[in-house]
């Protein structure tokens, strides 16, 4: 049986209320004529965040960087702070580096080759036979897709370990030449976050209900490639943030859960707790408005939007970390749902026992 053990968060040193924010937003925003400036204002400010955190200071953020610059940045912080992130985990959880079987890690806001898990091998003196599988391109969902990746290798490995560590940087990734309202609106909603995930495979019982992972599954929407992702730019990475996204959540949204809950025997009624990658304000209002008919609602998930932003992979491990932050009875349910660029939906349900 794959249990996810634990759950450990990490955010960078820089932290922004919006009201700190806004000298930066206001000056990058001057040489834009007076109607576009109060629009794209409106949207930063009604994103409904109150903070978030960033891997600089926001006079690095808005400065002129070419692509170089930004990804070198990528680089160091993902390594110093990944490193920091995953010994903090395995110390909470009780576990010594070499017993990780399998080293999972996720990020779409930068680029790295060796990738990070090649860097923490070294660092923490893991096994030099531990599987590595970094996840590059499933963007916002790669969180909850890393967790059924876990799932399904840890299968055949009992007493095996698995680490998911989400790391995302999306503040360093913001385009200032790039007046499109993407970018606008993509500024406004994401944020910097890292987040680590322990699962094992372990037979053995435990004195407190542990969240099993009892299924899981990854579907796929046809014909919505455009509607959300990155374009490879001179500049860096150019947000693709279609207008129509919620809409298309809120018209896939049952046919995604219902046959899923209702495969392994559950109703939406039955589920104690939906965790769903909120996307933004617009995302959140629509799952919330699905769930509503079933009574039910995604509090987490706006939590975690409203105190941290949209921290893309890592944003499903902050919500499921804040629930185990919380012990569970026995036999309580959740269901985990993160949406990504293809457009994808990657789904799971835990049941604690």
């Amino acid at each position: 049986m794959m249990y996810i053990h634990d759950v450990t968060t990490l955010l960078p040193e820089h932290r922004y209320t919006f009201d700190q924010s806004l000298p930066f937003y206001e000056r990058w925003l001057e040489s834009r004529p007076p109607s576009f400036r109060t629009k794209a204002l409106d949207i930063l400010k009604n994103a409904a965040i109150s903070q978030r955190h960033s891997i600089a200071s926001g006079d690095v953020l808005f400065s002129a960087r070419t692509f170089e610059e930004s990804n070198t940045l990528y680089c160091e912080k993902a390594i110093v702070l990944c490193a920091e992130l995953l010994e903090k985990a395995l110390k909470k959880a009780g576990i010594d580096a070499r017993q990780v079987d399998y080293l999972i890690t996720t990020s779409c806001t930068g680029f790295m080759i060796p990738s990070v898990d090649a860097y923490l091998v070294n660092l923490l003196g893991m096994r030099n036979n531990v599987v590595r599988m970094p996840i590059t391109e499933i963007g916002c969902a790669a969180g909850a897709a890393g967790l059924i990746y876990a799932n399904a290798l840890l299968r055949g490995h009992p007493g095996g370990c698995a680490v998911v560590l989400s790391f995302e940087f999306p503040s360093n990734t913001i385009q200032l030449e790039n007046w499109s309202w993407d970018n606008i609106v993509g500024t406004a909603l994401f944020a910097d976050g890292l987040a680590c995930a322990i699962v094992r495979n372990d037979d053995q019982s435990s004195t407190e209900p542990r969240a099993r992972i009892v299924a899981t599954q990854m579907r796929h929407v046809a014909e919505t490639t455009h509607i959300l992702g990155y374009n490879i730019t001179n500049g860096g990475l150019a947000m693709t943030l279609d207008k129509s996204l919620p809409r298309i959540i809120e018209a896939n949204f049952e046919d995604i859960v219902l046959p899923f809950l209702a495969e392994n025997g559950y109703t939406p009624e039955a589920i104690d707790h939906f965790l769903v990658h909120p996307g933004g304000l617009k995302i959140i209002n629509a799952v919330e408005q699905a769930l509503a008919k079933f009574g039910k609602n995604a509090a987490e998930s706006r939590d975690i939007m409203t105190m941290h932003g949209n921290m893309s992979s890592a944003t499903i491990l902050f919500i499921l970390g804040k629930l185990m932050g919380t012990p569970q009875p026995r036999g309580h349910t959740a269901y985990v749902l993160s949406f990504g660029p293809g457009f994808s939906a990657d789904q799971l349900l835990l049941r604690w026992e």
